[in-house]
């Protein structure tokens, strides 16, 4: 059994810091949404008002405190400037999680994401009791794949009908990693 995180946890990296989600947030995770294909990865719709993500971030909090997910907002460590998000949250098999994740559009493209992914898989492995965290991404999301193959994800399988956007279904592979391979990366390090 894992334990329940405390909502004051902290997880830093060279360049980030992550923390649980907060209102001051919201503006730049709608600021994000207002980014033409932005949320075309996402099963959600963008917000048609800033206002639509307080419910949301309500949401995240109480599964937090449930221990049931486990959402970060990561910021720039040297100007708090807000990244992204993560979410680590358990699935219906008690030792395996699941990671979803978005980075500003501004951002993208400057290795914050798989850093700050990098140490929500360490807490997941090392606090959480996870023997394996999977992600599913749309297949032709080829740089969020390339992030979860670089941090040592595998291919499991692969749905046509992943899920529906806009009426239309959208292909998504999954991808896992296991406890055993993530502490065999971490002794080549």
């Amino acid at each position: 059994m894992c334990e329940t995180l405390s909502l004051t946890l902290t997880l830093t990296t060279p360049r980030l810091k992550l923390r649980a989600p907060s209102a001051d947030d919201i503006p730049h995770i709608f600021d994000a949404t207002r980014t033409a294909g932005f949320n075309d990865g996402m099963l959600w719709e963008p917000p048609s008002s800033a206002d639509e993500l307080h419910e949301p971030l309500a949401r995240n909090l109480e599964q937090w405190r449930q221990g049931r997910a486990y959402t970060f907002s990561f910021v720039r460590t040297n100007d708090e400037a807000i990244i992204g998000r993560i979410s680590l949250r358990q699935t219906d098999v008690e030792d395996i999680w699941d990671i979803g994740y978005f980075c500003h559009p501004k951002h993208q493209g400057q290795g914050y994401t798989t850093e700050a992914l990098a140490a929500v898989l360490e807490l997941g492995f090392t606090k959480l009791s996870a023997t394996h965290i999977e992600a599913w991404h749309a297949t032709w999301n080829i740089a969020s794949r390339r992030v979860l193959e670089k941090l040592g994800m595998k291919f499991v399988e692969h749905l046509d009908q992943g899920y529906q956007k806009r009426g239309k279904w959208v292909a998504e592979d999954r991808v896992r990693l296991s406890k055993a391979d993530w502490l065999a990366r971490q002794a080549r390090v």
